[in-house]
């Protein structure tokens, strides 16, 4: 096994927590979203590096991947992908997750059937703003009983009273720019009392949150 074989095989070693979504998830396509599979080069993957100004691609890999596609934007309509770099900035919620997890976005559910066959893990609570989403997705995962997927926007949602939550991630940019730091903090202040204090691993945060905070400076 020659030296690229070998970083080949550490990524996947590294990311085999999670699926590989093309496997679970067929293209299909509704009014506002779609999903659609796209399949990646070798020479793509090394463009694709030499472009690469934040080290978001270094692990990049060829093979074939899923998109969320919002079609209203003509600009960075996709939503989510499975690629590497979602799974490293997706990490920190694998390896936090334990008791009751609230995520805010569906998203491909890539994250979700990382965490939901956890032991630590007993209830998933998932907030999705687009039902079409829930349809074009939730419809084809194979979740467990942990799960529950409430259609709303994160930003209205109300727990039911009294509920705590072991752990809370926020996931529902596709736009990693400061103009959504906002947004973070926020969704932080709303959901903070809710976090359970007397568990000393309870966690919460949100996607790529320290790079929004950069940004944003």
């Amino acid at each position: 096994m020659n030296w690229e074989q070998e970083r080949v095989e550490r990524i996947k070693k590294k990311y085999e927590m999670f699926t590989d979504m093309a496997t679970v998830l067929e293209e299909r396509e509704g009014e506002r979203f779609k999903l659609e599979h796209f399949t990646v080069t070798e020479q793509e993957v090394k463009f694709a590096q030499v472009r690469d100004r934040y080290g978001e691609y270094s692990e990049f890999l060829p093979g074939t991947y899923v998109k969320l596609v919002d079609k209203t934007k003509s600009f960075d309509g996709v939503v989510m992908s499975d690629t590497q770099m979602e799974r490293e900035t997706n990490m920190d919620l694998y390896e936090n997750a334990n008791g009751h997890v609230l995520i805010g976005g569906l998203g491909l559910g890539m994250i979700l059937l990382a965490i939901q066959d956890k032991p630590e893990v007993t209830k998933i609570t998932v907030v999705e703003k687009y039902q079409e989403v829930m349809d074009l997705v939730a419809s084809q995962l194979p979740l467990n009983d942990k799960v529950e997927i409430i259609q709303c926007d994160v930003f209205d949602f109300k727990p039911e009273k009294g509920a705590k939550y072991d752990t809370v991630y926020m996931d529902i940019w596709n736009t990693v720019c400061g103009d959504f730091w906002g947004e973070h903090k926020t969704l932080t202040k709303k959901f903070c009392r809710r976090v359970n204090k007397e568990n000393e691993n309870s966690w919460s945060s949100s996607w790529r949150r320290k790079d929004y905070m950069r940004l944003a400076r």
